[in-house]
């Protein structure tokens, strides 16, 4: 589900808020009528996903929630703005080359390449070894041919950073599931996770503490640049 102002979605209102975007597709739940669903979000889509399992009518209906990478702090507002569009990714993938490389088939040996650095090295075995998961990672370069159109859903996002009110949040009670990817491809010794991924994990626990939930937390070692192994991450969602 692509958020307004992301790739092809609606045009974003400046005056919106998270909330009123977890209402709307709380609305579009309704209207498919689906009785029930597991909601899984990534990145700034937490707060979506948060606010969701929050409104009252529909909250029962969550029946569980996994926040991959969630991001539920906002940056300091000391942060240059060139700082905060680093949300969008490192300054490599919105190349003419990462496009290129993502256009092409799953057996071409520089799409593999790219493949590896994006969603690191798994991904590669999970390409070779499932031909669904080959066709679901042919699909991905959609997210970087059509970057100039994330640019306005993650400013967006900032702004609304700014106005969110957690409160609601004491109303969630589906089960969480966060879970925090790393570079590192396994735990190191005594279990090292990296600092600057403990940082992000400590962040969430920090932020799930107001949720009636009792969040579990999870470790994904070898991530990408900027995703994870989608089969692995998959499964530890589907097992949650």
């Amino acid at each position: 589900l692509s958020r307004p102002g992301y790739l092809e979605s609606t045009s974003v209102d400046s005056s919106t808020t998270l909330s009123a975007q977890a209402a709307s597709v709380a609305q579009l739940v309704e209207n498919l009528r689906v009785p029930s669903l597991h909601i899984v979000a990534h990145g700034i889509a937490a707060l979506v996903a948060l606010e969701m399992a929050s409104l009252a009518g529909f909250r029962n209906r969550v029946r569980s929630i996994s926040l991959i990478d969630g991001q539920l702090s906002p940056p300091k507002r000391s942060r240059r703005l060139s700082e905060r569009l680093a949300l969008m990714g490192p300054e490599w993938a919105r190349t003419r080359a990462a496009y290129n490389a993502l256009a092409r088939v799953a057996t071409d040996d520089y799409f593999k390449q790219v493949v590896s650095e994006v969603f690191g090295t798994e991904s590669v075995a999970e390409i070779e070894d499932d031909a669904a998961m080959a066709r679901l990672y042919e699909g991905v370069g959609v997210f970087f041919t059509h970057w100039n159109q994330r640019k306005p859903g993650v400013l967006s996002d900032l702004l609304m950073w700014d106005r969110l009110d957690r409160k609601s949040w004491g109303m969630v009670k589906a089960p969480i599931l966060s879970i925090t990817g790393t570079r590192q491809p396994y735990a190191g010794r005594d279990g090292e996770f990296g600092h600057e991924a403990q940082t992000r994990e400590d962040l969430v626990r920090a932020a799930l503490v107001s949720t009636r939930s009792k969040p579990e937390f999870a470790r994904l070692f070898g991530s990408g640049k900027l995703l994870y192994p989608l089969a692995r991450a998959s499964k530890m969602c589907l097992d949650h």
